[in-house]
């Protein structure tokens, strides 16, 4: 029907017109999220006060590993992590990288007990989006 010239220019213009729209929804992401900072399901608290109740199943420890994130879908965007805790549900880590609620990951860290490597899927439970750095909430998924 086309010949390879063109498909390769109709590949080329869907390319440019995806890129496009996914620059429009994360300039709508960003304008929706200055407008109240955190995009979340639960947030986590800054002080535990007399009124604060955990809901969270599963204690906190907190770490400054170094964490490998990799996207599950899409074209495999990898990229680093700072770990902010972690628990056997979950974990809490800022990153560079532009995820979004529900997105599934894999990450990848060396254990501090003897230094073997962990890889865990996650899904992207809550997102407060910062300027250069994201700070993330996710849920282990079963392996």
């Amino acid at each position: 029907m086309f010949d390879l010239f063109s498909q390769r220019i109709l590949l080329l213009s869907l390319i440019t017109l995806g890129a496009i729209v996914m620059a429009i929804v994360y300039a709508l992401y960003r304008k929706i999220c200055a407008m109240d900072r955190t995009v979340a399901f639960e947030a986590l608290p800054l002080s535990k006060s007399s009124s604060f109740v955990e809901r969270r199943s599963s204690h906190r420890i907190r770490s400054r590993s170094v964490l490998g994130l990799k996207i599950e879908s899409g074209n495999g965007i990898s990229g680093t992590a700072t770990l902010h805790d972690m628990s056997t549900t979950g974990a809490c880590f800022e990153s560079p990288v532009l995820l979004f609620p529900k997105q599934k990951i894999q990450t990848r860290m060396q254990s501090p007990n003897d230094g073997s490597i962990l890889e865990l899927k996650a899904q992207v439970i809550w997102v407060k989006p910062g300027d250069a750095y994201h700070l993330y909430g996710v849920q282990f998924l079963p392996i």
